[in-house]
């Protein structure tokens, strides 16, 4: 029964360790796109929201193995929302709490839910 919790927790770990990376990465490369385009500010939520929700899923189906797979979605999408959250909120200088962060959760999980779902689905098959 150890052996099953551990394997879970290191496979959580690993999606959101990838949907921490791939959603600085993206950041990064959308900040200069930024720059470098002139992008009006009313975009700049929608791709946060969709870099997001794409890291979060490519996390949870490169990592996470059949069984209770959508449980670890859940549990994947949650920890890199508040992961992210934190890393940019030093970035920021500024640490402020509100109802956007209580979406933002909501739909971390949501995404990681049907992250985790698809790959148990598609592994286990």
């Amino acid at each position: 029964m150890q052996g099953a919790r551990k394997e879970a927790a290191a496979q959580v770990g690993k999606s959101i360790c990838i949907a921490v990376i791939v959603t600085l990465a993206a950041v990064l490369v959308f900040a200069l796109l930024i720059k470098l385009f002139s992008i009006g500010t009313g975009a700049i939520t929608v791709v946060n929201q969709v870099i997001k929700a794409a890291a979060v899923f490519l996390g949870c189906f490169l990592c996470i193995k059949p069984g209770r797979a959508l449980w670890k979605g859940v549990l994947s999408g949650i920890g890199a929302v508040v992961l992210t959250y934190f890393l940019f909120a030093i970035l920021a200088g500024e640490l402020a709490f509100g109802w956007q962060n209580v979406l933002d959760l909501l739909f971390g999980a949501v995404v990681g839910a049907v992250g985790g779902f698809v790959a148990g689905w598609v592994k286990g098959s």
